[in-house]
């Protein structure tokens, strides 16, 4: 009873009253960037910075990069500034023009860290329509400032608008639904006039680690997510099979890893090894054979490196949302879509139901966390026979 009571107060509470609040924000947001207007010479620009929100994860900011190297390459008199929790990641880039802001991984962390900042860019842009990433905006010193219209997002629209202080022509929509991730950035850029197409980031010089074999297959099987992490047996089990059909097995994991990782290790028997960096971790998967893993930051670093055979699982977004189309020309790639109308259903009352990106609700997702789990459970055991074999003849036949 007490459980069915919340979870009508979390629905009424995420579906009614947040969006009321919301609402009134939104139209002052898109007054304040009427009321701004002025023209935008693409050519006059000298700085730009990029606000990639705090709560974006590793893989969000990897997406987000695809869309930089055009950027940087043709505009070399540019400055480009980064603000991410990945400063890591961002150093990796081999580009002298791109600069990184360092921020906490929290909204209040933005806007401290955007308050510290005193240069005057030409262009702010944030690729995001979330209300409290948008605020960091008014934070920022900039000559004209552009993200996407946080009133399409509360209403739950199919597509995304953008607003700016500049007039802008021939600026397209984001569509969620349809979009890769990462086009949620490179789309801002294009509306700027800038000539940017989707490439593979260029990274400093990152050798090779000695591979155990020439067979080797890399396994991460941690999820930082717990909607997007696979139950252990499966691992287990896939182990084995690989085993039996000749590959040398590598359990890759770092310290957030390590706990869960252990488990696989003690009762695969197989071979483990620690990652403190990005870049070991693609120094690692330069030599490998292939790279088994759920959907996560870790796929997205194996997109940036050597290896050619790439297995992803996935239950929550599709492909589509998450690999760039340039990853499929340069990789084999083989994605396992782990789904049912159960699942897309819980999906879909957890989240405001976008495909490029999810907003949760929290309190809903803790409420039916347990069901979605059971659900993935329930799938994996009656087709995990024929996810191995599908694996295994895509490591095969890449051959």
């Amino acid at each position: 009873m007490l459980e069915w009571i919340s979870l009508k107060v979390n629905k009424f509470f995420y579906n009614v009253f947040k969006p009321a609040i919301k609402v009134p924000f939104c139209y002052t947001v898109k007054l304040y960037f009427f009321v701004k207007k002025q023209n935008l010479r693409i050519d006059e620009l000298e700085n730009i910075i990029i606000l990639t929100p705090p709560q974006n994860g590793l893989g969000d900011n990897i997406m987000f990069s695809y869309y930089i190297h055009d950027l940087l390459n043709n505009r070399k008199d540019l400055k480009l500034y980064i603000v991410s929790p990945y400063n890591n990641f961002w150093k990796l880039l081999d580009y002298e023009n791109l600069h990184i802001i360092y921020t906490p991984k929290s909204t209040i962390g933005l806007y401290k860290t955007l308050r510290t900042i005193n240069n005057l860019f030409d262009l702010a842009i944030l690729p995001s329509p979330f209300i409290q990433h948008i605020c960091a905006l008014f934070l920022i010193k900039a000559n004209y400032k552009i993200c996407y219209d946080p009133l399409d997002l509360v209403l739950g629209k199919s597509r995304l608008d953008i607003l700016c202080t500049a007039d802008l022509e021939n600026c397209k929509a984001y569509d969620p639904y349809n979009s890769f991730y990462g086009e949620i950035l490179g789309n801002l850029l294009k509306c700027c006039e800038f000539s940017v197409e989707e490439k593979t980031p260029k990274l400093k010089y990152i050798g090779n680690y000695k591979p155990y074999s020439q067979k080797t297959v890399v396994i991460f099987a941690y999820s930082k997510e717990k909607l997007k992490e696979i139950p252990i047996y499966f691992w287990i089990n896939l182990c084995y099979n690989l085993i039996q059909s000749g590959y040398e097995v590598l359990v890759l994991y770092d310290d957030e890893a390590k706990a869960y990782s252990q488990k696989l290790l003690n009762s695969a028997k197989v071979n483990g090894i620690y990652t403190d960096s990005i870049e070991k971790t693609i120094e690692i998967l330069n030599s490998a054979y292939a790279v088994i893993c759920p959907d996560g930051g870790f796929m997205h670093i194996s997109f940036l490196s050597k290896v050619e055979k790439i297995v992803a699982l996935f239950n929550v977004v599709k492909p589509k949302h998450v690999i760039p189309k340039v990853v499929y020309m340069n990789k084999k790639i083989k994605t396992i879509q782990i789904e049912s109308p159960k699942l897309k259903n819980i999906l879909s009352t957890i989240s405001s139901g976008y495909k490029a990106f999810f907003e949760y609700k929290p309190k809903l997702k803790e409420l039916y966390i347990k069901e979605y789990r059971k659900e993935i459970e329930r799938i994996i055991k009656e087709n995990e026979k024929e996810y191995i074999n599908e694996i295994l003849e895509f490591l095969k036949c890449a051959e």
